[in-house]
């Protein structure tokens, strides 16, 4: 349980990222194929993924030695703020006016706004933790599970790549072994030594 306690920024983030951009799809769709119900999964999608950003904000690491840190915290507040307007603005209108604004232009391309905001945080947050991916890092479709090839980027539990095919070469690398999924190597070097 303390996993998902001190994890809860990195899993709550998932929600207003899908449900942002779902209540914009669900508006899009209300209006292309005339279905009118489908305004109120946006408005249910709309609220759900405000709350939730806000629980992302306030869930956000403040002390990490990453320089990009204020700024995914400032475009997590920008898009909290837009995503709370476009709340207020709609539930008003739904409920004084008794009609729905998720067909209005105007309303759309705000949402939209919110959309590439909440995705361009999501950027950012994604660079802070996870390392950049290299063409060729991850030769034969391996993502540097169990014993793949990944150590030569530095992930642990790899063999890494030998330099006659392409890689650095790594201390203590195995290179003449097969891929863990018992393939055969793509330098078709013997296995059996």
């Amino acid at each position: 349980m303390d996993y998902l306690w001190d994890n809860k920024h990195f899993i709550i983030t998932h929600f207003p990222i899908v449900l942002l951009l779902f209540s914009l799809l669900f508006d899009l769709a209300a209006l292309i194929w005339k279905k009118r119900e489908w305004h109120s999964a946006a408005l249910i999608c709309l609220i759900i993924g405000t709350v939730s950003t806000i629980a992302a904000v306030l869930t956000g690491p403040k002390m990490m030695r990453n320089p990009n840190v204020e700024t995914h915290a400032m475009y997590g507040v920008y898009t909290m703020y837009l995503a709370i307007a476009l709340c207020i603005v709609r539930g008003a209108i739904g409920l004084w006016k008794k009609r729905d604004i998720g067909r209005n232009p105007l309303y759309l391309v705000v949402t939209l706004a919110a959309v590439v905001l909440v995705m361009y945080t999501a950027h950012l947050g994604g660079e802070m933790v996870h390392r950049p991916f290299e063409p060729g890092q991850f030769p034969q479709g391996q993502m540097g599970g169990g014993q793949g090839q990944g150590a030569s980027a530095g992930m642990p539990g790899g063999q890494g790549v030998p330099e006659d095919q392409g890689g650095q070469g790594v201390p203590g690398d195995q290179g003449g072994q097969p891929p863990a999924d018992g393939s055969a190597g793509a330098s078709g070097s013997d296995s059996a030594e």
